[in-house]
């Protein structure tokens, strides 16, 4: 679709429609596939990929950022189409798996359906563990070793409510949360035979594109959010818009060794300036 915008935009953002339109239909294809039972396979649905109220929390499912940016990644290293499918399916399934898990942990499900919850992500886990290994050995290799490391952030480091609330402490802990989304980049980089050096650079791009997802949601929560560790309730004003610029620095220098219409792509979401959305 040709770009009616100056800068591109709307081009950007019939991409990003499409893009989020397909990943829809890979879930609803990949769900016929592995449920024989039509109410099950309905009830997954309803309550992994659809907006609802027992998970109130979620805004827009399934949530495509990540995986867009693991899309575009696997793209740029030549990947081959069917494992590109996979890495789709897997990007989007693992993502509302892990969703549905901490909102559980943290107490987020709608009161007395935490059963249901945990049960619809029991069921979503065969699903990842086949995808997983239609990925290949080094997929299954690399998957388990960071799926280790992102349980065990919470168990061994020291819990958020323990420390003191300052804006370098914010950050430690965005590091630590951030192993889910630099595993799904770098996987898409495993997967398509990448370098070690092309990997270590997928990964700092899914470090870094949470950190900016997870100051965009903080704004957008505020005042409404009583999470003492919102980034608008740590930082001032001058100091959070500084903090969001210097990540959207590290996201461009991460980029840089793409070509350039993909990063285009990819660093778009993020530079629309946020000042208009803050909280006076």
């Amino acid at each position: 679709m040709p770009s009616t915008g100056a800068d591109g935009s709307d081009e950007r953002a019939e991409y990003f429609r499409e893009f989020y339109l397909r990943g829809l239909e890979e879930v609803e294809v990949l769900l016929k596939e592995e449920f024989d039972s039509e109410p099950a396979r309905q009830h997954v649905y309803g309550l992994a990929f659809k907006q609802n109220d027992i998970l109130p929390k979620r805004d827009r499912r399934p949530k495509s950022g990540t995986v867009f940016q693991a899309d575009q990644i696997h793209r740029i290293h030549d990947g081959d189409e069917q494992t590109h499918q996979t890495l789709l399916q897997f990007g989007i399934v693992v993502a509302e798996y892990y969703d549905i898990v901490d909102d559980v942990v943290d107490g987020d499900v709608k009161p007395g359906h935490d059963r249901e919850a945990l049960l619809v992500a029991q069921l979503l886990m065969p699903v990842l563990t086949r995808l997983l290994h239609r990925l290949g050995d080094d997929a299954v290799e690399y998957w388990t070793r960071e799926a280790a490391a992102l349980v065990e952030a919470p168990l061994v480091h020291e819990q958020p409510d323990e420390r003191e609330r300052t804006g370098a402490a914010y950050l430690d802990l965005m590091d630590e949360q951030a192993s889910l989304r630099s595993a799904i980049t770098g996987l898409a980089a495993i997967v398509a035979g990448a370098d070690d050096d092309a990997i270590e650079r997928a990964e700092r791009v899914g470090t870094t594109v949470h950190k900016l997802m997870q100051f965009v949601t903080d704004l957008n929560q505020y005042p409404s959010d009583d999470d003492p560790w919102n980034a608008v309730a740590i930082y001032d004003e001058d100091e959070f818009f500084a903090q969001y610029q210097g990540l959207k620095d590290e996201l461009d220098e991460a980029l840089s060794a793409y070509p350039e219409e993909y990063i285009t792509r990819m660093r778009s979401p993020w530079q629309s300036g946020l000042r208009s959305e803050y909280p006076e």
